[in-house]
């Protein structure tokens, strides 16, 4: 009989971890439940159309001193732009997970502007692998979060999730040669203005 490694098969326990869920008028942050760490995961695996928070507070941008504190909160994953969580207890699965290497990004995604790592196949192209990932929410992490509308929800975070459906603009950086950006998505000159603009200017 040919031993194998049957932890691969073993259940996850659900835990609890905290997070941030924003969409372009509202964050709302509390407590959910799942059996994964990182924070794409999370999001891509949320039951159903909406996630489930508990302990939940909500604040809408537009009134930044009006929030509402709810028991439990449903949000829709649709509407849901950038998830954010710190790392939760929930074991990795390192044998799931497809060798990937880091390349410099900016994305654009009203109200938001994102810039940080983005993770795409080893061998891929760098804009093949953002714009064929098979995932909805997508990775980002040394993110830092910017907003011109809204500046007051400026924040960096070790890693986020965002939805690239949702995004208007995706601009990435070859990481061989990290000051040109590609073209894929606009010409180069004026991609290169808009990556190392101020980050006062709108989008």
């Amino acid at each position: 009989m040919t031993d194998y490694d049957t932890t691969l098969f073993t259940p996850v326990d659900l835990v609890q971890i905290e997070l941030d869920v924003y969409t372009d008028a509202y964050r709302v942050s509390g407590k959910a439940m799942t059996r994964f760490a990182r924070v794409a995961d999370i999001a891509n695996q949320a039951a159903n159309t909406h996630m489930h928070l508990e302990a939940a507070t909500i604040s809408e941008y537009a009134d930044p001193s009006a929030t509402v504190g709810a028991m439990q909160v449903l949000v829709n994953m649709d509407a849901a732009l950038l998830v954010i969580t710190a790392e939760s207890e929930a074991p990795q699965r390192p044998e799931m997970r497809i060798p990937k290497r880091s390349v410099r990004a900016q994305i654009g995604l009203p109200p938001f502007r994102l810039t940080g790592m983005v993770h795409v196949p080893t061998g891929s192209r760098p804009a093949d692998g953002v714009l064929n990932a098979s995932d909805r929410f997508l990775t980002m992490t040394e993110a830092t979060i910017a907003s011109a509308k809204h500046p007051e929800i400026a924040r960096t975070a070790v890693a986020i999730a965002f939805q690239r459906a949702r995004a208007q603009l995706i601009l990435v950086a070859d990481d061989e040669n990290p000051d040109e950006l590609l073209a894929d998505v606009l010409d180069a000159a004026t991609a290169e203005r808009w990556l190392h603009a101020a980050e006062q200017e709108p989008l």
